[in-house]
């Protein structure tokens, strides 16, 4: 067995929305495990999102949700880890994406805050199978909560995502890491606890040196999943960004990349 932690995205590279992992898959998973191996998620979901997805389907231990800054038991929900991004940063972030005209929405202790339904709400919701909550004012809110914001999300028109990226990634570099997990999104969490951290976390929650790890995913919101001292794989068709930072790009999505990766190095 080559690698003794494997930590897998969701959306696109482990399973698909709203809820869905190949038999194949999780059957490769399971004979992993019972090798001797462990395997995690680290995902952009919230918790209450990709929790009851790994009761479903079998996977215990721990995951990591709002891309690494909530970190928890699979089985219990005990929280080992919970962080995100400061008041002042949020309210700033929250504010530019509204001045740009979209849908601002701030996730907070595992619930999603929002100001102002749109269809692009519905979307979220049904691919995250999660509820949120509307607001009628989120910067005051998040004000008013005093809470660490787990992640800022803006959604907006497709089209608008690649450059309202860029250019939040700029204003707030070296505070907030920005990038898109699906077309319609501009995400941001703090560069403190995402999906790097979440791997570091995890290692040495489990002891396993990084040269053991190997971690897997297909968007730009996982550069920070792939980009360390451990071997990170891009999926097939992820974005050309994201296999750029790989060390491995692997098969596309349709031929169960996860299954796929574990075959290869560890069944």
């Amino acid at each position: 067995m080559k690698y003794r932690l494997v930590i897998s995205d969701f959306d696109g590279t482990l399973g698909t929305a709203p809820d869905i992992i190949e038999e194949d898959t999780v059957n490769a998973i399971k004979s992993y495990v019972e090798r001797g191996g462990i395997f995690a998620v680290c995902t952009g979901r919230m918790l209450s999102g990709i929790r009851p997805i790994c009761l479903k389907y079998g996977i215990k231990g721990v995951v990591a949700s709002n891309q690494g800054a909530m970190i928890n038991d699979i089985e219990t929900g005990e929280s080992l880890f919970s962080g995100g991004i400061g008041i002042k940063d949020a309210e700033d972030i929250l504010r530019d994406i509204l001045d740009l005209g979209y849908t601002a929405v701030a996730e907070i202790d595992d619930v999603m805050y929002y100001q102002h339904k749109t269809s692009y709400v519905d979307l979220y919701e049904y691919c995250s199978k999660i509820k949120g909550k509307e607001v009628t004012d989120i910067i005051a809110f998040v004000k008013e909560n005093g809470r660490a914001v787990n992640k800022v999300l803006g959604f907006c028109d497709p089209e608008k995502t690649e450059e309202s990226v860029k250019t939040l990634a700029e204003k707030y570099k070296g505070k907030l890491f920005v990038n898109s997990g699906a077309p319609f999104l501009v995400e941001a969490v703090s560069v403190w606890c995402g999906k790097r951290f979440a791997v570091n976390f995890l290692a040495d929650y489990y002891k396993v040196p990084h040269d053991k790890v190997m971690t897997v995913g297909d968007s730009t919101n996982d550069i920070e999943l792939l980009s360390g001292d451990w071997h990170g794989v891009a999926v097939g068709d992820g974005a050309e960004e994201l296999k750029r930072a790989a060390r491995e790009i692997t098969v596309p999505y349709k031929d169960q990349p996860v299954k796929f990766l574990l075959e290869k190095y560890c069944l």
